[in-house]
């Protein structure tokens, strides 16, 4: 009694290789994939944190204009009423 033959053995054989095949494979691509998306990544991260640095350069040089403003003319804005209040006072 012979339950295997040889084409039924081959035929086995043939499945098991080729899932182990089809496996590799798929876990090869899988690993191009994953680091091929790390790096795209990597670069939108690099690129975000080049926006943040030249946002961050801006938001400094409009805070040093905004405390100019406020040492040039925020001093002066009650004598600048004033003379607007007596300008005003001598037209009428």
């Amino acid at each position: 009694m012979d339950y295997f033959g040889i084409k039924d053995v081959i035929y086995i054989a043939t499945i098991i290789g080729t899932g182990i095949a089809t496996f590799l494979t798929t876990k090869h691509k899988l690993k191009e994939y994953i680091r091929d998306r790390v790096d795209i990544l990597k670069d939108c991260i690099h690129k975000q944190e080049v926006e943040m640095e030249k946002l961050k350069g801006r938001d400094e040089n409009q805070q040093q204009i905004i405390d100019t403003f406020q040492k040039q003319v925020l001093d002066h804005l009650p004598a600048l009423f004033e003379i607007l209040n007596n300008s005003k006072k001598n037209k009428k």
